[in-house]
């Protein structure tokens, strides 16, 4: 019964077609039970911001920063340990059935001398464990994408012509990310300022992207370079 009760929940709000493989036994069954039934009711820690969770679910020791620009939609997974810092000028945001993988850290800006921009997240994305998104000059990532561990996107570089200086005092400059929908982006995968990748693209693991990629595209290398271009259906 609650295999049948669990596969129903799981249909609702992540996957329509999904079944229970037939190896599954009653134990791992009640174990992923009391696992998303904790995790809901962490969730009610929002609470203490005067925000009403939406069938949202936490790891152990999700934290959060400027929790009043944090907007998360319904059925979003945030794994153990993950951190979201809103710092910055405008919001983050996590679009209906998300998940971010545990330990990543999505963090809009460091300094509040130089706020960053915003980091939004679309509907239906997976984000693998470990990675590090950063938001100051902008940071989007579209519907339906899906995204491996130690994932890293750095909208910013650091300024070095001057050779009198001392590289971490000559500043930044900052340029947004923007990742399309339907994307396929292998681990350990670096994305730079600037990158735009287009829609459908594939970006494989170890890869890092220096140069905006088009709609449909497999790229790999260091730096990423279109090897593919996939046939539209």
């Amino acid at each position: 019964m609650i295999k049948i009760i669990l596969q129903k929940i799981i249909r609702i709000s992540k996957n329509k077609s999904f079944t229970f493989d037939n190896a599954v036994t009653d134990y791992m069954v009640l174990s992923l039970a009391f696992k998303m039934l904790w995790s809901l009711l962490r969730s009610y820690k929002l609470l203490f911001w005067l925000r009403l969770p939406k069938f949202l679910f936490l790891g152990k020791s999700v934290s959060f920063y400027n929790m009043p620009r944090i907007k998360l939609g319904k059925w979003v997974v945030l794994e153990d340990h993950v951190f979201l810092s809103a710092l910055g000028k405008g919001e983050l945001k996590i679009g209906d059935e998300s998940k971010i993988g545990a330990f990543s850290r999505l963090i809009i800006s460091t300094s509040f001398n130089n706020l960053g921009e915003f980091i939004h997240i679309g509907k239906d994305v997976g984000i693998g464990e470990f990675s590090r998104l950063g938001g100051s000059g902008g940071l989007s990532i579209d519907d339906h994408t899906i995204i491996g561990q130690y994932f890293s996107a750095h909208p910013e570089n650091h300024l070095f012509e001057g050779e009198s200086e001392l590289i971490k005092e000559q500043g930044t400059e900052r340029s947004a990310i923007t990742i399309g929908s339907n994307c396929w982006i292998g681990a350990k995968v670096t994305v730079l300022a600037g990158v735009n990748i287009g829609n459908n693209s594939i970006i494989g693991a170890g890869s890092v992207v220096t140069k905006s990629i088009p709609e449909n595209a497999v790229a790999v290398g260091s730096p990423a370079k279109v090897i593919k271009i996939r046939k539209e259906s």
